[in-house]
């Protein structure tokens, strides 16, 4: 995705169940994700040269109905009309439930284009607004999100800036980059206030993943996380497994305890397919984003490939806080779980042995 065929994780696409419409969600809550600065638009100028515009917040605010970022239904090349912009495209491929293209203006400028068969509000919402909250921290290059709404021919779409991916990035800047992101300020008023969640539900990769707001982080990845899961999977063996271990650690509490624990906007699906670099910046995208404790941010680097000058770059800012060796168990039980949910028995053993390792 993003210019790097092939590199995105095959399911990690987040989308969200419908729902009403995130304009009602944030009305009520007071959840408001605004883009803090302005997207820029490259627009062809008419009589030739190229005009570049700012559009000073694109969106003031997120908060918008669901099946659309302004509420209108266009088809993608409607919105480019619409924006002024001639453009040709190119497809990249892409996955069972999305396809890929890169845009291009006659003036130089280039668009991702992600498109789906269901509904913005299913496959686009959550991602818009997981995208815009890491954007937000301005701690990392992160893709500007322009515009999603379904096409009013039972499909959608996201369009968003095209970044040139150029492989491994840096692994120290890498890790200062995410810790910035973890320090910096939620841009959502209930995880200002310590909640953790997120304004809508969202997925982990194709599995459903709840995110309503919850001030103890202990019960939130409790039951809307590993329970969820668990839950999920059906299975008596991992149910009763999972059972001694909240029976073991008093719900959990006792891996917690003497820590500070303060919602971090989390990319949520941190492996080596979603992180690149972009211009000699680190970059990352495909999110499964909520706002939680930090540390759960590591549950997939069995899978990221994280060496020592990522944890320097990361602890330079955010030093190791006890007992971390075995929350970070806790924290990759919960997508070897998601794993199994998803590709079955092969990610089952894994799980199990997570939970007995909880027990030791």
């Amino acid at each position: 995705f993003l210019g790097l065929v092939g590199a995105a994780h095959a399911f990690s696409a987040p989308w969200i169940a419908h729902s009403p419409s995130l304009r009602t969600l944030c009305k009520g809550s007071g959840a408001c994700l605004a883009f803090s600065g302005s997207s820029r638009l490259a627009e062809g100028a008419r009589g030739g040269g190229q005009r570049v515009r700012e559009r000073s917040g694109i969106v003031r605010s997120l908060a918008m109905g669901g099946d659309s970022m302004t509420g209108e239904i266009m088809t993608v090349d409607e919105w480019f009309k619409k924006e002024g912009i001639k453009v040709s495209f190119q497809n990249l491929g892409g996955s069972s439930w999305s396809q890929n293209y890169k845009y291009s203006s006659g003036d130089g400028a280039e668009f991702f284009v992600k498109t789906a068969r269901q509904s913005a509000a299913k496959m686009f919402a959550g991602e818009a607004l997981g995208l815009v909250a890491m954007y937000d921290t301005k701690a990392i290059k992160i893709p500007k999100v322009l515009h999603w709404g379904d096409d009013g021919k039972g499909g959608s779409y996201i369009i968003m800036e095209y970044l040139p991916l150029g492989g491994r990035s840096d692994q120290k800047a890498l890790g200062r980059a995410i810790a910035k992101m973890h320090l910096a300020e939620p841009n959502c008023k209930e995880a200002k206030e310590g909640k953790f969640g997120f304004p809508v539900p969202n997925t982990i990769g194709g599995t459903s993943q709840p995110n309503e707001w919850d001030s103890d982080w202990v019960r939130f990845f409790r039951e809307q996380r590993i329970g969820h899961q668990v839950t999920l999977a059906g299975d008596p063996q991992l149910s009763r497994t999972w059972a001694k271990v909240c029976e073991k650690t008093n719900g959990l509490a006792s891996l917690f305890e003497g820590i500070t624990i303060k919602p971090s906007t989390l990319h949520g699906d941190l492996w080596s397919g979603n992180v690149a670099s972009a211009g000699g910046e680190p970059t990352i995208y495909d999110p499964a984003t909520y706002f939680g404790h930090h540390e759960a941010e590591w549950g997939m680097s069995w899978c990221a490939s994280f060496g020592g000058d990522f944890w320097e770059g990361y602890r330079e800012l955010i030093p190791e806080d006890p007992g971390f060796k075995k929350r970070r168990v806790l924290y990759e039980l919960y997508h070897k779980l998601n794993h199994y949910n998803l590709f079955g028995s092969g990610y089952y053993g894994d799980s199990v042995s997570l939970m007995e390792a909880l027990l030791k």
